[in-house]
């Protein structure tokens, strides 16, 4: 067992009142025809020109293969395998509610766009290189700890970008779901590595690797533009038991969560609810698929959601949604066969970032 380590506003109305006019985070389609553009400042979270859309993304990337990768490590024996996969699917439906005068409505089954809420570090120039991970020391409790951030191309200090704290697989610290082949210009990823054995993560809920989460997290918010309100964290193998601790103990830190493989590690009450979706193959037989059956079934009860409604099939294939979920609050499962204990980078990255976007 791997569980010590072993995963808008709108863009009309009048010019709004907060430090930048009328340019409130991701445009979303509401407001009226006429005024000041979405554009991406942190002024337009205090404007309060437009009616703000609840649709969230205009648009939905569409999923994309990516060339399999080998050579990375297997949690158990630490051998590489091909990580083939399948060629990635479409992405979801566009989630923005069509323009004009109304605000925009969400898309059937998405996720609800709150305000973004800028952090300390928005408005702090960087000489930090963009599109490349960099390294820096951060006070972990009372022990120093590396971690690296890599912004996106074109980074703007007074834009708050969601946060994606990915978290790896045994092996290595960079055995990792590659979610920079998704994300664009559009996110700040945060990476770091476990202290357990074997290059692993400690997942309990007391450990020094949920100290050091809080602090790669603290640490991103100071030095860079983020929005507080749009962090989520990724993991594969070892660091989806950590996710699976963190979607349960941190529900007020995280918007969502994404793994691959993985197990459930949590075991004390959890508190309020977090986005979620799984992907695990049905021949992994170092992390077997119930595992992340059993974190799906208890975030599904974290959530609120009626579990008495039948999943249904959604893109990308072959996952499922689970309709009784809170619109805010999704839960999706993608259950693989013949991919063993991969990473799946075929078409994991886009699956998650189209899933992370529409919030």
């Amino acid at each position: 067992m791997a569980g010590t380590g072993g995963s808008s506003t709108g863009s009309g109305g009048a010019t709004g009142t907060g430090a930048v006019p009328g340019t409130g985070g991701q445009p979303g389609s509401g407001g009226a025809t006429s005024g000041g553009t979405g554009g991406h400042g942190i002024g337009g979270a205090l404007g309060t020109g437009g009616t703000p859309g609840s649709g969230g993304v205009p648009d939905a990337i569409a999923g994309r293969g990516g060339a399999g990768r080998s050579g990375d490590e297997d949690d158990r024996s630490g051998g590489g395998g091909a990580m083939a996969g399948s060629t990635g699917s479409g992405g979801r439906a566009p989630t923005g509610g069509a323009g004009g005068s109304a605000p925009g409505s969400g898309g059937a089954g998405g996720g609800s766009a709150m305000a973004s809420k800028p952090s300390a570090g928005c408005g702090m120039t960087t000489n930090q290189a963009a599109n490349q991970w960099v390294s820096s020391d951060v006070m972990s409790g009372t022990t120093t700890r590396k971690t690296s951030v890599r912004l996106p191309t074109g980074y703007d200090p007074m834009h708050a970008y969601p946060v994606i704290v990915l978290l790896h697989g045994c092996g290595s610290g960079t055995n990792n779901v590659p979610m920079e082949n998704a994300t664009g210009t559009s996110a700040i990823l945060v990476r770091g590595t476990g202290s357990a054995s074997g290059t692993c993560w400690d997942a309990s809920a007391n450990g020094a690797d949920v100290v050091f989460f809080d602090a790669m997290v603290a640490d991103v918010k100071a030095r860079f533009c983020t929005d507080e309100n749009r962090v989520f964290v990724v993991g594969y193998s070892s660091g989806s038991w950590l996710v699976n601790q963190l979607t349960c103990i941190r529900s007020s830190v995280l918007r969502g969560g994404a793994t691959v493989t993985g197990g459930e590690s949590a075991t004390g009450t959890c508190k309020g609810p977090v986005s979620r979706i799984f992907i695990h193959d049905t021949d992994d037989t170092d992390n077997v698929i119930s595992g992340s059956e059993k974190a799906r079934d208890r975030q599904l009860t974290q959530n609120g959601c009626d579990k008495t409604m039948q999943p249904v099939p959604i893109d990308p294939s072959p996952c499922v949604n689970y309709p009784g979920c809170p619109t805010a609050y999704p839960v999706e499962f993608c259950q693989t066969s013949g991919q063993k204990h991969n990473r799946q980078d075929s078409w994991a990255p886009s699956a998650f970032w189209n899933f992370f976007k529409q919030f």
